[in-house]
């Protein structure tokens, strides 16, 4: 489909500023969108040059986002070709969710039209960067990792849509088919009425029952899963660049989840869901399998992302206030 977008231009001139053109595109929001969003098949596409130095001209990604893309590419590379790169403007592409992936894949389009996008490597500073915020996976191995000099994603705790690949789909089938083989081993797997009633038994313990597996099975479990999924299968895509993952501090989850239990709808998604980060790539093993989680959903909105990024800065703002009245 068509991506709705903006550009914005900053043109200061005070000393020392930046002169900054950011191009924003738009996520989910119509059945259109949603189309584009389920055509998810892994492509190879052909670029007229590498997009980075040293890189093939192929790469394989996310067929919907790839045609819009391309689309969105056609209206923008005039403005960026004529104006903003003979101008100096650094281009900072940023997107949510289908935008996100979208803003990718667009970069990647620009800068093999572009090369001069690409000039500035060399002293370590990018003309063009992308911030993508809740992207789905969208990019080979190779040039997933090949972005991390000019693309970051943020993923929110445990939103599934970084998560939405077959790769992740067939560690997490592999993790279901243990807990069914277990629950067959202690006659909890509904089969008949007795084991349907002890199975509904089961759940009646809620967090205080015994555990169907303990923490470190489970943990077992979900590293043989992971090693016998290969990670250069042509199929499985990977979320784009450096990912920084936010994420949830279990010891506050109780206290939070009963702030959750006594806001509204629209109050809880400013509950923020992480308390802290870690940054890797679209191969941290977080991001590999699918949380099944009540929150995988409302983590992945705008909201959720606004608070979590806000409570982690807060809390670096003041570990560093901290640290400097130490010193």
């Amino acid at each position: 489909g068509y991506l709705g977008h903006y550009v914005a231009i900053s043109n200061s001139n005070l000393p020392n500023s930046t002169k900054t053109a950011i191009i924003g595109v738009k996520g989910t929001s119509n059945f259109e969108d949603f189309l584009t969003d389920m055509c998810g098949s892994a492509v190879e596409h052909e670029l007229d040059n590498p997009f980075y130095d040293g890189g093939n001209t192929t790469f394989r990604c996310h067929e919907g986002m790839l045609i819009s893309s391309r689309r969105l590419c056609e209206d923008l590379q005039p403005l960026v070709e004529n104006l903003l790169i003979p101008s100096g403007y650094e281009i900072k592409i940023v997107g949510h969710s289908l935008g996100a992936g979208c803003a990718t894949i667009l970069a990647i389009i620009l800068r093999s039209f572009l090369p001069t996008l690409q000039a500035n490597e060399s002293e370590g500073k990018e003309r063009l960067k992308v911030w993508a915020f809740a992207s789905p996976p969208v990019l080979d191995l190779d040039s997933a990792r090949a972005c991390e000099s000019f693309v970051t994603t943020v993923v929110n705790n445990v939103d599934i849509i970084p998560r939405a690949n077959i790769s992740p789909l067939v560690v997490t089938t592999r993790l279901l088919r243990t807990v069914n083989k277990r629950l067959k081993e202690k006659n909890l797997d509904m089969s008949n009425f007795k084991s349907s009633i002890a199975f509904l038994n089961k759940l009646r313990e809620g967090k205080d029952g015994e555990m169907l597996m303990a923490a470190d099975e489970i943990m077992a479990e979900l590293d043989s899963s992971l090693a016998r999924v290969e990670l250069r299968d042509s199929d499985h895509l990977y979320v784009p660049g450096k990912a920084v993952v936010l994420y949830d501090l279990w010891e506050l989850e109780e206290k939070k989840e009963s702030q959750r239990e006594e806001t509204s709808d629209s109050e809880e998604l400013n509950i923020p869901t992480a308390e802290d980060a870690i940054i890797s790539d679209g191969t941290c093993d977080v991001l590999r399998y699918i949380e099944l989680d009540g929150r995988m959903f409302d983590d992945h909105m705008a909201p959720a992302y606004r608070s979590s990024i806000a409570a982690i800065l807060s809390k670096r703002k003041i570990e560093i206030e901290e640290q400097a009245n130490i010193v």
